[in-house]
């Protein structure tokens, strides 16, 4: 039997940008979301963002789609076979996909479903990083798996997501903002602030500057930590890495008692819907 990392093991769908070296260190099984090139069924593993941008560019187009229940109910088999007595998984919020769907009935397919929490993240991409690397430190302390369950449903209840892009439009092609949205925030060239609420995304606020844009998300950070402890902080830099290294000092001189992570790589099903430049912050507090 192959050795494990305990009696807990962790399933992450391919929208969860952990590391190669992370995944194999932890023993980390993926679950492969679907790229649609016209009839060309692409894996998101199997390809790169800069796959998707050349051909974009070329005039192909393409959408995104879920994995089936047999395939997580063919990670969770795998994952009892190694030996792990309960598995987590995380996936990218169900308002924005139907892969939590597609985890959740095939929990319904094995036989002892008990042992299986599919976490209703109400999250995505660099989101489900944090909470995966929280899980993992939970996991790694000796947390037992109710208790690890009921510490991730207290993060997921206090995490918040924000980005913004360079344009609009990839996001209102993939469906997620309206054209009026898109077509406003590109012409004007305000600095759209798009937030994860109640597991979808939404535009809730714009700038004219970078500068006005680094206070409004400062400002809403210190409005959620107050009277709390410890921040615990996760940033994407996709091609906007001046952005990241600018929160990062501020943060770390508006907080002293900060955990703050980076991460410069956004997968292929993201960046589809963001294009090619954009930046993040994901976050919560103790």
């Amino acid at each position: 039997m192959v050795k494990t990392m305990g009696t807990i093991g962790l399933i992450i769908d391919s929208t969860v940008y952990l590391s190669a070296e992370d995944i194999e260190k932890h023993d980390i099984r993926v679950v492969s979301l679907h790229v649609l090139e016209g009839e060309k069924v692409h894996l998101e593993t199997d390809i790169s963002p800069e796959f998707v941008f050349e051909r974009q560019d070329a005039g192909h187009k393409f959408t995104t789609s879920q994995p089936t229940p047999e395939a997580f109910k063919k990670a969770y088999e795998e994952m009892f076979a190694k030996g792990y007595e309960n598995i987590g998984v995380i996936t990218i919020s169900h308002g924005l996909s139907g892969t939590y769907q597609s985890a959740a009935a095939a929990k319904e397919l094995i036989d002892n479903p008990a042992a299986v929490h599919v976490f209703d993240t109400q999250n995505a991409g660099f989101g489900n990083e944090l909470l995966a690397t929280e899980f993992l430190r939970f996991r790694a302390q000796g947390d037992d798996f109710e208790t690890l369950v009921q510490n991730m449903e207290h993060i997921i209840e206090r995490a918040h997501l924000f980005f913004t892009v360079q344009n609009l439009y990839s996001l209102q092609k993939g469906g997620r903002l309206s054209r009026s949205q898109a077509f406003l925030g590109t012409v004007l060239r305000v600095k759209p602030v798009i937030r994860l609420t109640e597991g979808k995304l939404k535009l809730v606020h714009k700038e004219r500057s970078f500068k006005k844009l680094y206070d409004y998300l400062l400002d809403a950070i210190k409005e959620d930590v107050e009277g709390k402890g410890t921040l615990h902080v996760r940033m994407v830099s996709h091609n906007s890495q001046e952005s990241v290294d600018i929160m990062r000092k501020r943060l770390e001189e508006s907080f002293k008692d900060i955990h703050l992570t980076t991460t410069d790589y956004i997968g292929p099903v993201f960046a589809i819907h963001i294009g090619k430049k954009g930046f993040g912050i994901t976050w919560y507090a103790e």
